[in-house]
């Protein structure tokens, strides 16, 4: 069986953080990836007991000009605030 493809292509290297706000993006991006497989009710007893989540990103942009994968990290924290919350 082939591994389902991450729905954001984050390494979880840490690379972006801090966040100015806070937010673990890393752990955020985990989270929303393994709603792929698992499905997002499954996933959001974890995403809501992050203690920042992805609609608290107020898109500085800060993480994305460390991002090494190049994530579009500001409009992915949009996306997933809008399926998870």
């Amino acid at each position: 069986m082939l591994a389902q493809k991450p729905l954001v292509a984050c390494s979880y290297c840490c690379d972006c953080l801090p966040c100015p706000v806070g937010i673990h993006i890393p752990t955020v991006f985990r989270i929303y990836n393994e709603t792929a497989e698992k499905g997002i009710p499954a996933m959001l007893e974890e995403y809501r007991g992050l203690e920042k989540n992805a609609s608290d990103c107020i898109r500085c942009g800060h993480c994305e000009k460390l991002c090494r994968d190049h994530v579009g990290i500001s409009s992915m924290m949009f996306e997933i605030s809008e399926e998870m919350e």
